[in-house]
């Protein structure tokens, strides 16, 4: 029975690792995550015990060896899935990163460094203003197609009676995976690969939770120039880049 439950338990494990969630962040994003959150098992049985070894039969069981072992198992599977969720991401980068290293001779809009701390400045702000359906925020930081099309989203929400909270936001990491330099510098646009978690919870008028997600996620941002300043233009989910 304890070594159906261990299994039972990897099962579920790498499931909620692999299975992508329905969630609400900044701009309504309904893609695959690269983890799962919630969800639990539980099962109950009485065997006989001697110390701490469970037996069955002639062979010993030992809970705390099979927690370790469950644990190794699942970092494994855990670092060669974020490897390869990763891994087209680095390649693009690299291509970019040797252009981004000969446009800023040219044009210092295009310091990595200095593109990498707008995005998290931007990130974090538009994040916060989403959960807090600040519009007043959100218009400078996004253009106006992309403004438009939030606003229709956080205004059907309210319709229907909902809101969507966001906490605990973290931006994992970052990086410069495509981009367009034009003679008109008001065509010029860049996207970022963004890996990021936060708790990300919809709730009704009487806060009662409708659905959540704390996992991981993936997402490619677009952002485009205007003047020294970025604007966010688009948001696509993982599979919708990258495939």
């Amino acid at each position: 029975m304890k070594k159906r439950i261990t299994i039972l338990s990897i099962f579920l494990i790498i499931t909620l690792l692999f299975t992508g969630s329905c969630y609400a962040r900044a701009g309504g994003g309904s893609g695959s995550g690269s983890s799962g959150g919630g969800g639990s098992s539980s099962s109950s049985s009485s065997p006989s015990y001697y110390h701490d070894h469970y037996y069955y039969g002639c062979r010993s069981y030992n809970p705390v060896s099979s927690i370790v072992s469950v644990g190794l198992f699942i970092g494994t599977i855990y670092g060669v899935y974020a490897f390869q969720r990763r891994y087209k991401a680095n390649k693009l980068h690299q291509r970019a990163k040797k252009q981004l290293a000969i446009l800023d001779d040219q044009d210092d809009f295009w310091n990595e460094k200095r593109i990498k701390e707008e995005v998290k400045k931007s990130y974090y702000l538009i994040q916060e203003a989403w959960g807090r359906q600040d519009l007043k925020t959100l218009k400078k930081y996004l253009t106006e197609n992309l403004y438009d099309a939030w606003e229709a989203k956080i205004n059907w929400n309210e319709f229907q009676g909902k809101r969507n909270e966001l906490s605990h936001i973290h931006l994992l990491k970052q990086n410069v995976v495509n981009l367009y330099d034009s003679e008109n510098d008001n065509e010029d646009y860049f996207w970022v690969y963004i890996e990021g978690k936060m708790n990300d919870v919809t709730v009704d008028q009487q806060n009662q939770v409708i659905e959540s997600y704390d996992g991981v996620f993936v997402e490619y941002w677009k952002f485009k120039r205007c003047g020294k300043q970025i604007l966010l233009d688009e948001v696509r989910q993982q599979d919708e880049y990258e495939n």
